[in-house]
């Protein structure tokens, strides 16, 4: 995929949300989603167009491409882990855990979103009485607990996700 700068991912990842909710997007409705004028998303749609991640011509009805459409279901994955990990972990309410990781969601590299799954499946294991969490923690990324490794919980988050966007 093709480096972006968190603006241009902003502007994917609204308009897989138009595209999710009446299968396109306008110039307008961009421009009212990120508060921007209409030259300016122009301006951008243009620029991700010659990436070939967008459909886009001028008067014209915008949808992402195959690509765009696989770059943009990125941004929304490190978004929702994000977003995820702040609510549930850290009791963050929702509205406010959306907004936190739609500028957190810029920075996390896979490694780290690996992570972040692994100790949302940790938590909702029964720990062991006495241990400490971060031993523990230690122990489920090496070996897992149970029947369940660390990349078995990536990989079950990840198809739960898949589910309820399908």
């Amino acid at each position: 995929m093709t480096k972006l700068s968190p603006t241009m991912e902003d502007y994917l990842g609204v308009v897989l949300r138009f595209q999710r909710e009446k299968h396109f997007a306008r110039v307008s409705d961009i421009s009212s989603a990120m508060g921007v004028g209409k030259s300016t998303v122009t301006a951008a749609l243009k620029r991700l167009s010659g990436k070939g991640l967008l459909n886009y011509q001028p008067y014209e009805p915008v949808t992402l491409s195959r690509a765009g459409q696989q770059a943009a279901n990125q941004i929304f994955l490190r978004r929702h882990i994000m977003s995820d990990f702040l609510e549930k972990v850290l009791s963050i309410e929702k509205g406010h855990a959306e907004s936190t990781a739609a500028k957190m969601e810029h920075a996390a590299d896979k490694k780290v979103l690996a992570r972040f799954i692994c100790f949302l499946a940790f938590i909702s294991t029964t720990r062991t009485k006495g241990k400490a969490w971060r031993e523990e923690f230690q122990k489920f990324i090496k070996k897992g607990t149970g029947s369940r490794t660390c990349r078995q919980c990536i990989n079950e988050y990840l198809q739960e996700i898949e589910k309820t966007n399908s």
